[in-house]
């Protein structure tokens, strides 16, 4: 009786073991599927926003193409391209003038993205939004000392300098600026 037992309780955990696999397989393979359809469709998009050289992009497809890059990095937050994803997004949104979008991704990326390669520049960029955008001269002066800090060796540290030397100033008054320096 002992001896049937264990032969069904070992019955059981294969089958139970197949079950496992072939659900963990399926879904994977689905998966897969989903995830070639997801950059499909980006590389699609790409091609026709990113190609558009009269500087008159389908507004439609550029936000389409930013709610694709969203979709995926949401889908795979772990997923190393997610953060390339992100940035592309909040640059296209940032030419869009759509400060918060752009602004939102580039957090997304500093918050969960810590070895991605261009922190700093979107650390920059974030405070251009700032500063350009929105008029939040404080936090975008906050966020350009934090690359200066961060990031002193980084190409970004040096337009922070500048542009916190050159914040708020009209341009009449940069112009100005920049000639008495040549003529010095």
């Amino acid at each position: 009786n002992d001896f049937s037992n264990q032969k069904i309780t070992t019955m059981n955990l294969r089958t139970l073991l197949l079950v496992v696999i072939s659900i963990t397989l399926f879904w994977s393979c689905g998966n897969e599927k989903e995830i070639k359809q997801m950059t499909s469709a980006i590389d699609e998009l790409e091609a026709l926003v990113l190609s558009d050289t009269s500087s008159l992009a389908d507004l439609a497809k550029a936000q389409e193409l930013i709610q694709a890059y969203e979709n995926y990095a949401n889908a795979l937050p772990e997923d190393t391209i997610s953060a390339e994803y992100l940035y592309r997004a909040a640059e296209i949104a940032m030419n869009l003038q759509m400060a918060g979008r752009a602004i939102e991704y580039y957090q997304r990326i500093l918050n969960n993205f810590p070895d991605f390669d261009k922190r700093s520049y979107c650390l920059f960029l974030e405070a251009f939004v700032y500063e350009n955008q929105m008029q939040q001269y404080e936090t975008a002066e906050k966020l350009y000392l934090e690359i200066i800090e961060k990031y002193p060796d980084h190409p970004p540290a040096d337009d922070a300098e500048v542009s916190v030397q050159n914040m708020g100033k009209s341009l009449e008054e940069l112009i100005q600026s920049w000639e008495s320096q040549e003529n010095k």
